[in-house]
């Protein structure tokens, strides 16, 4: 795979933004079992959407970080 070189300031731009989306996903796993248990249906299949858009999203960044050293 080709990889494109990036300035400094784009890269720790684009490493910022991986380390928000694992934080994100840190914190969504707890939030996901307490709404399992406490909250109502409709709440816990929002939430379970947002983990999954912040997980594909995750896996599209890791790509990104890859291409782009």
């Amino acid at each position: 795979m080709k990889t494109i070189k990036l300035n400094i300031g784009h890269l720790s731009t684009l490493e910022e933004v991986e380390h928000i989306n694992e934080e994100l996903q840190a914190l969504l796993i707890p939030l996901l079992t307490a709404v399992e248990n406490e909250a109502e249906t409709d709440t816990h299949f929002m939430l379970r959407a947002v983990n999954r858009s912040v997980c594909a999203q995750g896996k599209e960044i890791t790509k990104l970080v890859e291409v782009m050293k």
